[in-house]
């Protein structure tokens, strides 16, 4: 455990160049090539959809929702897609994100939810969500604890001067690189602007970023693509961010690279095939049911 994102075991163990990434899941789905399942974008904004769908029925945080996504995006690293029912994994990693969360939900409520949503996929048996949460937990080598940019976003913001009235943040720990700039580099956001912000994080999840780079790259690239997507015309706002990132000791490649990851799923959110991705995913769950059986 570690209050401190640069001595976590998030940033020591579950943090990747994207050439140990393509490494990794060239050796898990090595075989899959000719499958109709494929990890890929349309595959990871379905198993976020699912996510969402689950967590709103159980009334979850939003930091439980990304930490339940964040272990799903490391177990899929480690295992192929296509020797699990995701349905019960979403469920399984939902689960022990209430716990780490300190939301727990009883295994019971839990089941019965996922049930009402995917009934032909949620065996009505409670240890299976209990066998997998086990299978999840030893895939992760036990590191849970998970940073999250939205702590880092609420800190920047503070510096920035921004009007973050709504915040009980408890600001103790300042050791992301943003402390060093200068907080006479004003940069206001309305409410409807952080909600944008906020927005912009639950979407990196789906991405790699939170296996690439530090939450606070993730906070500096939301409060950027907001800035920029409603200008409006302000051109003092953006200078005045833009001299903040110049003494802010931010990586600029890694804001970059963050900026064209979520610009790359934004527009495979626009070709988005639900209906494939659940046909396919209906006809993996169909063979390794009868292959149970067999």
């Amino acid at each position: 455990m570690s209050a401190n994102y640069w001595n976590s075991t998030q940033r020591l163990k579950w943090q990747f160049t994207r050439g140990e990434l393509e490494q990794k899941r060239n050796e898990v789905y090595k075989v899959a090539a000719s499958t109709a399942v494929k990890y890929d974008y349309n595959m990871r904004i379905y198993l976020h959809n699912l996510t969402i769908k689950l967590s709103r029925k159980l009334n979850l945080r939003q930091v439980v929702i990304g930490t339940a996504e964040i272990f799903l995006t490391r177990f899929l690293i480690n295992v192929s897609i296509l020797e699990v029912n995701v349905y019960l994994l979403v469920t399984s990693c939902i689960y022990t994100a209430c716990k780490i969360e300190e939301n727990p939900q009883h295994i019971r409520n839990l089941l019965n939810e996922s049930r009402n949503l995917w009934p032909e996929y949620i065996p009505n048996d409670l240890t299976k969500i209990a066998e997998l949460e086990f299978y999840l937990i030893e895939e992760l080598d036990c590191y849970l604890i998970v940073h999250h940019p939205y702590e880092s976003l609420m800190q920047i913001l503070e510096v920035l001067g921004a009007d973050n009235n709504n915040n009980n943040n408890n600001n103790n720990n300042n050791n992301n690189s943003t402390n060093s700039a200068n907080s006479n580099h004003e940069v206001r956001l309305s409410g409807e602007e952080l909600q944008i912000c906020w927005s912009v994080i639950n979407d990196s999840y789906i991405t790699d970023l939170n296996l690439l780079f530090p939450p606070h790259i993730i906070s500096i690239t939301s409060i950027y693509m907001t800035i920029v997507l409603r200008n409006n015309g302000n051109k003092e706002r953006l200078e005045n961010f833009n001299k903040f990132l110049a003494v802010s000791n931010i990586d600029f490649n890694e804001m970059i690279e963050s900026i064209q990851e979520l610009l790359t799923l934004y527009e495979q959110w626009n070709s988005y095939d639900e209906y494939t991705v659940r046909k396919a995913i209906n006809q993996l769950l169909m063979g390794l049911s009868s292959e149970k059986q067999q």
